[in-house]
């Protein structure tokens, strides 16, 4: 990397960043001690609360400037020291001892992560943490996405930010959604965000939902229709495409799954629609490692070679451990939250390339909102503050009704009326359709099995309770039996003390 002089006239920010990015500072804020390798370097902090943890330095090597992330800090008599390590090219020769350390400056950081992606071609997902330089992910590198994270940790949050960049752009999405959560993207935010430079919006005019209306109000098209749509009507530049599963039995949620993963596979192999990206959340449920399910084959499929026909997979989920071998192994992109699990934890670290054992305890720490960006899209892993939606953060069942307003509740009508009238010659044969499949779901077993272990699942909850009543009874006498035995014991042992004291008055005679 070339050695760049600190900025005098920083950029202007464009999309996501401030409106200006401060200079490089032209003191030192740390200097070389101790021993040094070509990748690894300890300091001296010299100008105090000017470092952090997991901030970026700089420092000039025999011409050449490079990039230094320091990963640990710590106090020792007095002093403030710290461990960095090398991102990007390394130097051939080991740093020398007492070398000036400076903050590096933005431009320094964005090329050396490969983040310096030009506004129209990028994905504005954030800023790197602690700092205000903005992380673009570059859209052509954005074959397979993964985005895991613990219960709480940001994961959908984040995965709605993607969806607003892609929607943004243009770019076509379909989203399998388990819980209707992403059915928000239609509500705007409450309000903006200064850091990001991030406005409400809605993005109502763009999404099309399917949905089971009586658990779904809100949605666009009853679900039964879906199975009268062809692919080139789900798959529309400018369009995202949500297929709402909140209402519906697991194994409905499969043979639906199944049937529209397939006919996007094949359409996009046929070239009969625009590249599009796939959101699959919850995917562990849909590709599992143990088990089976009818979508397993088809997920493969679209993780192994849909990246070749443009139709680009998002796989959500919260445990990587349970996600099929195959769909994780696929090299990619990998945004992840907090996981705190040790075995999602190994599983993720040694799935991810550009990831080594180190990055484990990073992962555990993270806290909510903040992410590690590793694999194709990025140079290096990144440390990334998540930025603020544009829409309404919706949690599980997310009804946009409750938040919409008269006036947006007509316009949502007189559209979904509009949208239905479309829709009206192949409704009659999606249901009698959508009818055939939940009778067959699962080769026609499903609805028994279901029926079954929900039958074994009353009969074992009445036997629990048998049991537990009986146990109850049990203790009861039991506590009696040990009352009596107490009372037989005092007896027995007065009785004892009784004949002790007779055999010692006739032994005294």
């Amino acid at each position: 990397m070339s050695s760049n002089p600190p900025d005098e006239n920083p950029e202007k920010s464009v999309e996501g960043s401030p409106e200006s990015v401060a200079p490089a500072q032209i003191d030192p804020v740390a200097e070389v001690v101790g021993k040094t390798t070509t990748h690894t370097l300890k300091i001296r902090v010299t100008k105090q609360g000017e470092v952090g943890r997991n901030d970026f330095l700089s420092i000039n090597h025999r011409g050449e400037e490079y990039l230094l992330l320091c990963k640990e800090l710590w106090r020792e008599r007095g002093k403030t020291l710290g461990q960095c390590s090398v991102v990007g090219p390394m130097p051939r020769t080991p740093f020398n001892p007492e070398m000036m350390i400076y903050k590096a400056t933005p431009r320094t950081i964005s090329t050396a992560l490969g983040i310096d992606v030009p506004v129209d071609e990028g994905t504005y997902v954030g800023q790197i943490s602690g700092n205000t330089v903005p992380v673009r992910l570059p859209v052509k590198r954005l074959g397979r996405l993964f985005v895991v994270g613990k219960t709480g940790s940001g994961k959908s949050y984040t995965t709605a930010v993607i969806m607003e960049e892609f929607l943004k752009r243009g770019i076509p999405i379909v989203v399998l959604d388990r819980h209707g959560e992403y059915s928000s993207l239609k509500i705007p935010a409450e309000s903006g965000n200064d850091r990001f430079k991030v406005e409400p919006r809605s993005y109502e005019m763009s999404v099309i939902e399917f949905a089971d209306l009586h658990a779904n109000p809100g949605a666009d098209l009853p679900i039964e229709a879906l199975l009268g749509t062809h692919p080139k009507d789900l798959v529309v530049s400018g369009q995202g495409t949500i297929i709402n599963f909140r209402g519906l039995d697991l194994g409905v949620q499969e043979a639906l799954s199944q049937e529209i993963l397939s006919d996007l596979y094949h359409a996009a192999v046929n070239r009969e629609i625009p590249p599009f990206y796939c959101f699959v959340d919850e995917a562990h449920t849909l590709a599992p490692n143990r088990g089976k399910a009818a979508t397993t084959g088809m997920m493969r499929l679209f993780a192994q070679e849909g990246r070749k026909f443009a139709a680009n997979l998002v796989v959500i989920t919260q445990k990587p451990q349970l996600l099929d071998t195959t769909v994780r192994s696929q090299v990619g992109t990998w945004i992840i939250h907090q996981l705190t699990d040790i075995r999602d934890v190994d599983i993720t670290v040694s799935s991810t390339e550009g990831l080594s054992k180190d990055w484990a305890e990073d992962i555990q720490r993270l806290d909510t909102g903040q992410a590690i960006i590793a694999g194709d899209a990025v140079e290096v892993p990144v440390f990334l503050d998540v930025r603020s939606r544009e829409t309404t953060h919706g949690a599980t069942g997310f009804n946009p009704l409750d938040f919409a307003e008269k006036q947006t509740l007509e316009e949502l009508e007189k559209r979904r009326i509009r949208l239905r009238t479309d829709f009206s010659g192949r409704i009659k044969a999606a249901v009698e359709r959508f009818q055939q499949l939940t009778a067959n779901a699962d080769g026609g077993q499903m609805p028994q099995q279901v029926h079954a272990l929900r039958s074994e699942l009353k009969a074992a909850e009445q036997k629990l309770h048998d049991l537990r009543e009986e146990n109850t009874k049990l203790a009861t006498k039991i506590h009696q039996l040990e009352a009596k035995l107490k009372k037989a014991e005092k007896k027995y042992q007065k009785a004892m003390n009784i004949a002790e004291r007779a055999l010692a008055e006739l032994k005294g005679r």
